[in-house]
């Protein structure tokens, strides 16, 4: 998933602005126990296990998952890291979820009869993209297409980035990433960045994850995750709950027409036993 990509390099990057500032922990060092992965087309792992120094000296370990958009898998998945490098590294252990997308399906609690777990979660497009363009981090400035009136302030940005102290390779990674995050929302948006920034852009590592081929598909890529996001979030505010098999089959539909089509007959059906009939149809 090419969302995983901008994530290993703002984990990488700006993984202390992003602990200070999006997770609110006291940060003074901080190091990724396990090296991420270097593939580029192929990398499909989010979560990144972070050994923190706190400012009074105190060390814990910090799970931290990273999505695009939620799934119902997410608390299960959480559990399981945090069990893994806790066994692993026995160390006082905090677990966070940084979501990117708007999802009304996200918890930041799973229960079953043997487990109960409480875990973070950090709601970019919660945060506001004023705040964050007046304090000025460059490190921050790739989520701000994500959060509120982040696709206006997009330009202001980018040219906090690019007229940053940063070194330039790490400029190119951060631009690199910024376009990549920004297709979540719309298909503009990093289209007008590479025109801006093509210059310095094809010095980062990752380039070839946004030409026109790779932008394209991580573009479409967003809009079906959106358009999925949208149909069972509509089923659930009209019926409530959503039965696993159906929320199955509209997870796994990659047609933006046919997502379309059950948007509007989410809204419109009188039952969610209609819907499923609908769907059916729609699908045949």
């Amino acid at each position: 998933m090419r969302y995983d990509i901008s994530s290993k390099i703002l984990i990488e990057k700006c993984r202390g602005e992003i602990l200070r500032r999006l997770l609110g922990l006291s940060v003074a060092e901080s190091s990724v126990l396990e090296q991420l992965p270097q593939e580029t087309v192929s990398l499909k792992r989010s979560d990144y296990p972070v050994l923190v120094t706190d400012e009074d000296g105190r060390q814990l370990l910090v799970v931290l998952e990273v999505q695009s958009g939620w799934e119902p898998d997410v608390p299960v998945q959480l559990l399981e890291y945090r069990c893994r490098y806790l066994l692993k590294y026995g160390v006082d252990t905090l677990s966070y979820v940084l979501l990117l997308r708007p999802s009304r399906q996200a918890t930041d609690f799973y229960e079953d009869p043997e487990v109960s777990f409480h875990f973070r979660l950090a709601r970019i497009y919660e945060f506001d993209a004023r705040e964050i363009i007046r304090e000025g981090s460059p490190c921050l400035m790739p989520f701000v297409p994500l959060m509120r009136h982040g696709e206006e302030l997009m330009a202001d940005a980018d040219r906090v980035l690019y007229s940053s102290a940063l070194p330039r390779g790490d400029k190119a990674d951060m631009l690199t990433a910024m376009a990549i995050l920004s297709g979540l929302v719309s298909s503009q948006l990093p289209q007008s960045l590479l025109a801006r920034r093509r210059d310095i852009m094809i010095e980062s590592a990752a380039y070839d994850l946004i030409k026109q081929e790779g932008l394209q598909e991580g573009i479409e890529e967003g809009m079906l995750r959106k358009s999925r996001e949208d149909v069972l979030e509509v089923l659930e505010a009209r019926f409530d709950f959503i039965p696993k098999p159906a929320r199955t089959v509209i997870s796994a539909i990659d047609d933006l027409n046919i997502l379309r089509a059950l948007l509007r007959k989410a809204i419109t059906v009188e039952s969610l036993d209609h819907f499923r009939q609908v769907m059916d149809d729609i699908l045949r």
